[in-house]
């Protein structure tokens, strides 16, 4: 019956909508079209979509899940319900993220209770992060999200990136899906590893005991994991029997993903959107930094409504796009040092850069205020910055990087990273293992993680930029 309702969804969006879920998904998914995607949705958000104007509706025709552990499940309904307000705020969270969500998870032709997962994992909270690591909306852990292709570096974690962090998700899921066999499994092995749940039907198989969610010992957290989505599932389904009062959800793209092909202050980006730069922060939690980092095939996103503002200012924006670059720590610099050097409240150097105390190490990364000088003019400033996971980088405007480790004044210095060899020091600086041995009297080959090495009087020397 599900399959039928579904092939019959599938007709009459082809046949009588102006805007189809697929449609949306491959739109949003061409990054070099960023312009036209941004006026296709904005023109599409007039228009009559699926089930009315309200993305609840959407959700709840897709519900397929059937009821596991109902005594947990009622447990679960009552405490959501006991706590109204804070079920309220969860779904008003859900606001900006929800419309993208149900289409990927329609895409995928799943379940639309994964749509609510987030629910579950983070309350919606895109810049969540758990006792145990596991961060954003879905809550990956460094590891997985990394087997899903989230990049984790000083400026950016994937985990947290709304759209980048839902494709990981539904890709995990599908994956386990396809594992198990079924949904409740699935979701358990989202919650606890497929490892563990693998192992333990393998002990039930073996005790020639059932196999299925409600049979398996469980932890706790993973026992009370899918009697709480469906519980969730079950108040959306029936709000007025719970005492819940579901505020309307347009059922319209919340936010388009645009791919500037620079870097910008993130309160650069809010001003050319003419919104809050904490509006910009809610639909943009994967950037670490108050810049938004851009990279190949890496977008950022503005609320749908903006896009065309965004872009017009965007095109006659004469001033520096970035009033942050990179610095990294020196042998003996301390955070007052560095914080009276670029002209900065040491306040505001500690929570840009996270820091819960004044100990700087030596090779670590910071984000400092942008030094403007004759030598520097404002367009020449570092507009285009990124950071990898090996080593520290700050591109100028013509697209090359800069090797931070490299410094211009006449005692320039080296801070060894984990893995570096001297043949690859003295080949990035362009000159000798055998002078760089001298220079430093090192009697060895062998180095060590954040071993300072003198380099002598060295001009920065700049290399082509990667494409990664």
């Amino acid at each position: 019956m599900m399959k039928v309702r579904l092939l019959t969804w599938s007709v009459s969006m082809a046949v009588g909508c102006a805007i189809t879920a697929t449609a949306y998904a491959d739109n949003f998914l061409a990054p070099d079209s960023a312009s036209r995607v941004a006026q296709y949705l904005i023109q599409q958000n007039n228009g009559t979509l699926r089930n009315g104007d309200n993305v609840w509706l959407r959700v709840r025709d897709g519900f397929q899940l059937g009821e596991v552990n109902s005594e947990l499940v009622r447990r679960h309904e009552r405490m959501y319900s006991k706590n109204p307000e804070s079920f309220r705020r969860m779904l008003t969270r859900s606001h900006r993220y929800l419309f993208h969500i149900i289409n990927e998870v329609e895409r995928r032709g799943m379940p639309t209770e994964i749509a609510l997962l987030p629910l579950v994992e983070s309350a919606f909270n895109a810049q969540a992060m758990s006792p145990v690591g596991a961060s954003g909306l879905w809550q990956f852990m460094p590891a997985t999200g990394r087997q899903y292709g989230l990049e984790q570096t000083w400026w950016y974690d994937g985990r947290r990136d709304v759209t980048a962090a839902t494709r990981a998700a539904l890709d995990y899921l599908e994956n386990l899906h396809a594992m198990f066999g079924d949904w409740n499994l699935a979701l358990a092995s989202y919650n606890w590893g497929e490892g563990n749940v693998s192992r333990a039907i393998a002990r039930n198989r073996a005790r020639g005991l059932p196999e299925d969610f409600e049979n398996l010992s469980l932890p706790a957290e993973t026992r009370n994991y899918v009697p709480k989505l469906l519980a969730v599932r079950n108040i959306l389904a029936e709000p007025q029997r719970f005492s819940v009062r579901l505020e309307k959800l347009p059922n319209k793209p919340y936010f388009v993903a645009i791919s500037p092909g620079k870097h910008m202050d993130l309160e650069v980006a809010a001003k050319l959107a003419e919104t809050t730069e904490e509006e910009v922060r809610f639909l943009n939690p994967g950037f670490n930094r108050p810049v938004l980092a851009h990279k190949t095939g890496r977008q950022i996103l503005i609320p749908a409504a903006k896009s065309e503002r965004f872009h017009e200012n965007l095109a006659r924006f004469s001033a520096p796009l970035m009033n942050w670059q990179p610095y990294v720590a020196q042998v003996d610099d301390t955070a007052e040092d560095i914080a009276q050097r670029f002209g900065m409240d040491l306040d505001i150097l500690k929570r840009t850069n996270g820091l819960t105390n004044l100990r700087i190490q030596p090779g670590q990364p910071l984000l400092v205020a942008a030094q403007q000088t004759k030598e520097t003019p404002n367009a020449d400033l570092p507009e285009t910055s990124v950071v990898s996971a090996e080593t520290t980088t700050v591109a100028n405007a013509d697209n090359r990087i800069l090797d931070l480790n490299v410094s211009t004044s006449a005692d320039s210095r080296h801070v060894v990273q984990q893995g570096e060899t001297l043949p690859d020091i003295a080949k990035r600086y362009r000159v000798s293992v055998a002078d760089l041995k001298a220079l430093n009297r090192l009697e060895s080959d062998i180095l060590t993680a954040n071993q300072v090495l003198k380099i002598g009087v060295q001009q920065a020397k700049t290399i082509q930029q990667p494409d990664t």
